[in-house]
């Protein structure tokens, strides 16, 4: 019961008090006492209580947190108080977060209990503060939240989301293929025949077998870069998370076929990151957010390395090399 219920039972209570002078009745009288005290114990208990209560630690019984995911957050909470809690109520205010608020019945004075809140990841992103709703109440809900913040580091990773590999990446325009680089030193890669090389590079024993003059050409493993700019420009958040799901999936993918990604964003054009695994691709992307501001795209820097590219959804119309999905 709120204030409203609260401002009512006044008035019953002063109602009962001027029926029992004006009747004289003993048990509208008593009625009367009982509603008061309730009121007054209902004013000062949460006045004197909210003060003594502390969330000692927590912890996350999840490791790996993805949108759209139920996770369970452990409290500790602290009565440091010498009346013990009667009711309390408890929830987690962030906009990454959803739950219902969670009731907790009698902590001991002086005491610490345990509670599980229930949460559900509805938004990507990093908490590195968690705020906690705390509500104590006796019969009335009279004062607003207690709000209590927890320090935390952890990461709502974006879902993945299906896609069609094929002419993503053109091989024409990547030479992804090219996974051995022809050098002088390195590893045997192949049998060429003589052009005209230092003749300590023919193989001998080939030719006395074949009487053909050959060299062994030797080559070097080389991995793959790709540079990525994601064209991170907000349309609307359903198709912004919907471009982030994407991209992840991509990501894993070439990370996959170990290919090293380098990836930014349009205000850091200068400042690529170097994406190693799928940890740093859940966390590069879980911190990604889009712009609102459409003169950035005026900054557009010309590219001219042809293994860089930008990523976009599909209805921006860019005059630069372009992934599209």
């Amino acid at each position: 019961m709120g204030k409203l219920e609260y401002a009512y039972s006044w008035l019953i209570a002063i109602l009962a008090l001027l029926v029992s002078i004006n009747v004289g009745s003993i048990l509208t009288f008593f009625l009367f006492l009982t509603i008061f005290s309730t009121l007054i114990i209902s004013l000062i208990y949460p006045l004197i209580i909210r003060k003594y209560i502390e969330i000692e630690r927590f912890l996350i019984q999840s490791t790996n947190i993805y949108k759209g995911q139920n996770f369970k957050i452990k409290i500790f909470i602290k009565n440091n108080s010498s009346l013990p809690i009667i009711l309390l109520k408890i929830k987690t205010n962030d906009k990454h977060l959803e739950q219902k608020e969670s009731t907790i019945f009698y902590i001991e004075s002086k005491k610490i209990k345990e509670h599980t809140l229930e949460l559900k990841a509805i938004k990507r992103g990093f908490i590195d503060n968690l705020e906690i709703l705390i509500n104590i109440s006796l019969f009335f809900d009279l004062f607003p939240s207690i709000k209590k913040n927890i320090n935390t580091s952890f990461y709502i990773y974006p879902n993945f989301s299906a896609i069609n590999y094929t002419n993503i990446l053109p091989s024409q325009d990547t030479n992804l293929g090219l996974i051995y680089k022809l050098t002088e030193e390195g590893e045997f890669f192949a049998i060429r025949d003589y052009q005209f090389d230092d003749i300590k590079k023919i193989s001998w024993k080939h030719w006395a077998k074949t009487g053909k003059l050959v060299v062994k050409q030797k080559a070097q493993y080389t991995t793959p870069k790709l540079f990525f700019i994601i064209f991170n420009l907000s349309t609307e958040e359903s198709k912004d998370e919907e471009l982030v799901e994407k991209i992840n999936t991509f990501f894993k993918y070439l990370l996959s076929q170990n290919i090293e990604i380098y990836a930014t964003t349009l205000e850091r054009q200068d400042e690529y990151q170097h994406i190693t695994n799928l940890k740093n691709s859940l966390v590069f992307l879980s911190k990604l957010e889009f712009l609102k501001n459409k003169e950035i795209t005026s900054n557009i820097k010309k590219i001219n390395e042809n293994n860089t590219f930008f990523i976009a959804n599909k209805d921006l119309n860019l005059n630069v090399p372009k992934i599209s999905f």
